[in-house]
């Protein structure tokens, strides 16, 4: 594993195994971890401490995000004041 996303979602978020950082739907990814957001970023500052290049960024959606768009424009999303964001954003 070389890339990872780790990706905020409402009260939630779920770190990504990546192949690319495409942030448009219908990627290739594999769910390495959905929980809270600290435990997410606990989990992500892991892998980064390991080598793997991190980044952050958001899905405003419901459901399973894997397929939805993501965004890297942290600063607007809706819940941007409850986290602490790993790696990169671009």
């Amino acid at each position: 594993m070389k890339k990872a996303v780790l990706v905020y979602q409402g009260g939630i978020a779920n770190v990504f195994d990546v192949d690319c950082f495409n942030l448009a739907p219908y990627r290739e990814v594999r769910r390495l971890l959905q929980a809270s957001f600290s435990e997410c970023e606990t989990f992500a500052r892991g892998l980064k401490a390991a080598g793997v290049i991190v980044k952050s960024a958001y899905c405003n959606m419901a459901g399973d995000i894997a397929d939805q768009k993501w965004s890297s424009d942290l600063d607007n999303a809706p819940f941007s004041d409850e986290f602490r964001v790993v790696g990169t954003t671009n």
